[in-house]
């Protein structure tokens, strides 16, 4: 037989991810932190492949245009300063776990398992933690908020909600925050996956998967119009494209948008298209990877063997803006991060409080925010989650 019994707090925070771990670890006396799963951080265990790239190395000014336009990188910009890379990394360090740095600026914890991170920050939580709770209702009441949830009824005066986006919804990622946030008045950006690869109509690069470019320039084109670019690593997949550089720009792709890629360089075009190699050798001469070369010639029907000087005009432009079509994007099984949540101009970005439910507080994916592929995001998750938790206590 079920009962109910109130448990009452003076801050509740809702999600034992790395927000809500953070939370708990700056937050006051008399603060909870409830957890659908059995165990807390699943989501962060996936992090990195199970590897964890924390944070990134390098300056904190330069972590600001990680996160999309102008208006995100104002409204993160409190948070990250006040709980920045440097501290991070001193409280895991300071904790007891090495880091290490890659040589493109990636921390990870020097073991490389995403479980010791969830555990270093796990043992600092001040918080109670309650597992296998799903919270199921919020309503807001005079003095704090009433959480409904199925074996208990929690007060708290102050509310965290550190639910996550949607985002591998096996490890409890499901949307319920943005519900809830809903309910209680905010308005919520429509969520789509971010850092997501791309699937590609009738891609013809099966063969050439595990074939990657480095630092090219990536351009999306919707109705023949170019909306973004940007410069950064490609991988050709069974079914179309990632890698770091699609990644990133994946918070921006429709279907049917398409993705323009150099092969070669417009400047080097007299060079690869000159003397008597042959267009193939040309080409991975050039950088082309040689499996990606022998798989795009064969698709355009051009000879191996054909001499570079005698390549057709419109396979010389085909070149420097390779062409793909979007079908769509990853889907929340494979998108790493949640782009849209509850709406930023309704959250106060020095306190994270929100300006439309006294004693609200919002904390790490929920947010609309997303940052790019490098630490960014769970950079963030953990300065929103002190930040909030530190005003939530001093409120």
């Amino acid at each position: 037989m079920s009962y109910q019994k109130e448990l009452r707090y003076e801050l509740l925070i809702i999600g034992g991810g790395v927000a809500g771990l953070c939370a708990g670890v700056f937050s006051g006396g008399g603060s909870c932190v409830i957890e659908r799963n059995n165990e807390t951080g699943k989501k962060l265990l996936l992090a990195g492949s199970g590897q964890c790239n924390i944070t990134h190395g390098g300056k904190i000014s330069e972590f600001l245009n990680k996160y999309g336009d102008n208006k995100k990188s104002h409204f993160v910009k409190p948070a990250l300063f006040s709980f920045d890379n440097i501290a991070v990394m001193n409280f895991f360090t300071g904790h007891g776990l090495p880091l290490i740095q890659r040589n493109d600026g990636k921390i990870f914890p020097k073991s490389m398992k995403s479980a010791d991170v969830r555990n270093t920050l796990a043992k600092q939580v001040q918080a109670e933690i309650i597992t296998n709770t799903t919270a199921k209702n919020i309503v807001k009441v005079k003095d704090g908020f009433l959480i409904e949830a199925e074996l208990s009824t929690f007060f708290a005066r102050k509310l965290l909600l550190a639910t996550g986006g949607c985002s591998y919804p096996l490890t409890g990622s499901k949307g319920d925050g943005l519900t809830f946030a809903k309910s209680l008045g905010h308005t919520i950006i429509t969520p789509h996956p971010a850092l997501a690869p791309v699937i590609i109509q009738d891609f013809k690069f099966a063969a050439a998967a595990g074939t990657t470019f480095q630092q090219i320039q990536i351009s999306i084109f919707r109705n023949e119009k170019r909306i973004i670019h940007a410069t950064g690593d490609v991988l050709f997949t069974h079914r179309g494209l990632s890698g770091p550089g699609i990644l990133d720009l994946s918070r921006y792709i429709e279907p049917l948008d398409e993705i323009k890629i150099p092969i070669i360089s417009t400047k080097n075009q007299n060079e690869i298209f000159s003397g008597k190699k042959t267009l193939k050798n040309a080409l991975v001469n050039s950088g082309a990877p040689p499996q990606f070369v022998i798989q795009l010639l064969r698709q355009l029907n051009i000879p191996l063997d054909l001499p570079a000087a005698e390549t057709p005009k419109e396979t010389r432009k085909m070149l420097t803006a390779l062409s793909f079509t979007v079908e769509k994007t990853g889907n929340w099984n494979e998108a790493m991060s949640t782009a849209g949540g509850v709406k930023i101009d309704e959250v106060n970005r020095r306190t994270l409080e929100s300006r439309i439910v006294p004693r609200l507080f919002f904390a790490g994916e929920i947010l609309d925010v997303d940052g790019n592929c490098g630490g960014y995001n769970i950079q963030f998750a953990l300065a929103s989650g002190k930040l909030a938790a530190i005003s939530a206590t001093n409120l």
